[in-house]
């Protein structure tokens, strides 16, 4: 960890300073880092927290977008996790602005020559300077091949891989800190959602993974008019660099103020609603953010998806279970509720059964018997999110990307006719899971599987109980014990030691000096008379208590 810190210094001073700027200057302290300000910072900082009077969602989000493209992402990632972060919170990381300022062309036109390795005018026919998105991880372009195919460039910006890499760096050892300072860290497991942020990052700088996604979605729907994906252009595609059809059609601002001749709003609301659960619960890779600007519309009530750079994943096991959550909460089935979050998530050891199954009671009632179209499956989400997160239980990322990306569909088809129900849409899906996994070679499949990993770890338990013994034996066997206030009482007593060390080095001087005047008035010196004996030793006295004042100010403990 030190060596990441000497490593990256200026990065972590711009991480710490921008910290403080924004109230967090307590959390800097108690984690250790306060040493990394300057002095003039260290005495100017605010460690209350409350410097002012902006909500504390929006002094999130500003200082994500202050820190650059790596924290806006991770900002966008917690903005999903409203099953761990207060609903406020999670609000304002939504409206994280991620546009910067476009990169000179002459630098993307350089990029792109260094991945297809030939001039950007002998690829293409055409190639438009002005760029259609800047984004702090990539920008697009739209160009036109040799062939004739409108296409749109998206290429990552410079040296944005080392960005994000040492920033990923520093929040591993930030969350370490976190954690061993602040129990509620260690309970979230905020290690744990930055492993998962350097996961979903790197998977989105990797446009050869973006591609496959596209494709596999573009493929599903192939033979379907009404759905346009975009087509991938292997031959004038890299890892950092992606060409892609180029679509454009009638923006949902246009559909909702008034259809455009040719285009049904009914029509077009249950095609979208149906296509985004095709590739949730059939392919089982689905669009992560279908906001209106990464969707177009076409007469004859076509719909066009773009930008799959967030797509959530979906196993077959993930689908059922996303199925028998809705299906037992309409049936009002409490013991099948508890079941599939048991599968879906992960259980903290303190849970109470008894109080969590009884807010589980609750939350079925509320829905109980109501008819699909009294129900709307963005609140449906919400609550469950609320009731997960009361009891501190972790739900993954997929399934909270699901359920943000549905609430946002939601959202998008109320506006174009608030007749439709998507629950009520999704009914035959949530049946159609279901009886699939009681077909008996599903049965069979998972029953072997069942049998196989319980035959592999019967075969393990020998040698892992001859290595315990092995360990006891030889007095290997080590007892973690956790102690919480530990860190808090030596941080106290640290502190004490200061403040009485700053007092020692008052009396001191004190009586130093008190001393020296003594001795110049009634001492009989008369070789050092010509020498300002008092000045010098109140200057060397004066010096070394600023640099012990000064080190007491650095250790950020006084």
């Amino acid at each position: 960890m030190i060596g990441k810190r000497i490593r990256h210094i200026k990065r972590y001073r711009e991480i710490v300073t921008v910290l403080v700027k924004y109230g967090f200057g307590y959390i800097v302290r108690d984690v250790g880092l306060f040493h990394l300000l300057s002095l003039p910072k260290q005495i100017a900082s605010d460690f209350s927290g409350n410097n002012d009077s902006k909500p504390v969602g929006r002094k999130i989000r500003l200082m994500l977008e202050e820190l650059g493209p790596t924290f806006i992402k991770l900002g966008q990632l917690l903005s999903l996790r409203s099953d761990l972060i207060p609903d406020q919170i999670a609000y304002e990381l939504r409206e994280l602005q991620d546009s910067v300022t476009p990169i000179d062309p002459r630098i993307i036109k350089s990029a792109i020559q260094q991945e297809l390795g030939a001039p950007v005018s002998d690829v293409f026919a055409e190639f438009d300077e002005q760029c259609l998105a800047a984004a702090s991880i990539a920008q697009a372009h739209r160009a036109v091949l040799k062939t004739g195919e409108e296409v749109v460039i998206k290429i990552r910006r410079p040296d944005i891989e080392t960005v994000v890499s040492t920033d990923i760096e520093i929040l591993w050892d930030l969350a370490a800190l976190v954690e061993k300072r602040y129990a509620w860290a260690k309970k979230f497991q905020i290690s744990d959602i930055v492993e998962e942020f350097s996961i979903a990052i790197r998977n989105e700088m990797d446009y050869f993974k973006e591609g496959r996604n596209t494709e596999k979605i573009y493929n599903y729907f192939a033979s379907n008019e009404n759905i346009i994906i975009p087509k991938v252009y292997w031959d004038y595609s890299t890892n950092q660099l992606l060409t892609l059809e180029y679509i454009h059609g009638e923006k949902y601002a246009d559909l909702v103020t008034s259809a455009p001749e040719g285009i049904d709003k009914r029509i077009v609301s249950e095609r979208l609603v149906r296509s985004f659960l095709d590739q949730a619960l059939v392919v089982g890779v689905f669009h992560g953010d279908p906001h209106p600007g990464n969707l177009f519309f076409f007469s004859g009530n076509k719909i066009g998806y773009i930008d799959f750079g967030q797509v959530g994943i979906l196993n077959e096991e993930m689908k059922h279970n996303f199925a028998s959550l809705i299906i037992g909460l309409m049936k009002g089935d409490i013991n099948l509720l508890f079941h599939t979050i048991f599968l879906m998530s992960s259980m903290p050891e303190e849970l109470d059964e008894r109080q969590f199954k009884a807010d589980l009671e609750l939350l079925r009632d509320k829905y109980y018997e109501l008819p699909f179209k009294e129900i709307h499956i963005g609140k449906v989400i919400q609550d469950i999110f609320e009731t997960t997160k009361k009891h501190h239980i972790s739900i993954p990322k997929n399934y909270t990307l699901l359920g943000k990306a549905l609430i946002t569909l939601e959202g998008i088809i109320t506006r174009l006719d608030n007749q439709i129900n998507i629950l009520e849409l999704a009914e035959p899906y949530g049946q159609k899971l279901l009886l699939n996994r009681l077909n008996p070679e599903q049965v069979a499949k998972r029953t072997l599987k069942s049998v196989y990993e319980t035959l592999e770890n019967s075969i393990q338990i020998p040698s892992l109980l001859k290595k315990t013994l092995t360990h006891l034996y030889k007095g290997k066997t080590h007892v973690e014990m956790e102690l919480p206030q530990l860190e808090l009482l030596l941080s106290k007593l640290d502190r004490v030691a200061n403040r009485i060390s700053f007092s020692i080095m008052l009396l001191a001087f004190s009586i130093i000096l008190a001393g020296m005047i003594l001795g110049q008035t009634f001492g009989a010196h008369p070789l050092f008379t010509s020498i300002p004996l008092l000045d010098i030793a109140v200057m060397i006295v004066i010096f070394m208590f600023l640099l012990v004042l000064l080190a007491i100010f650095r250790s950020g403990r006084f």
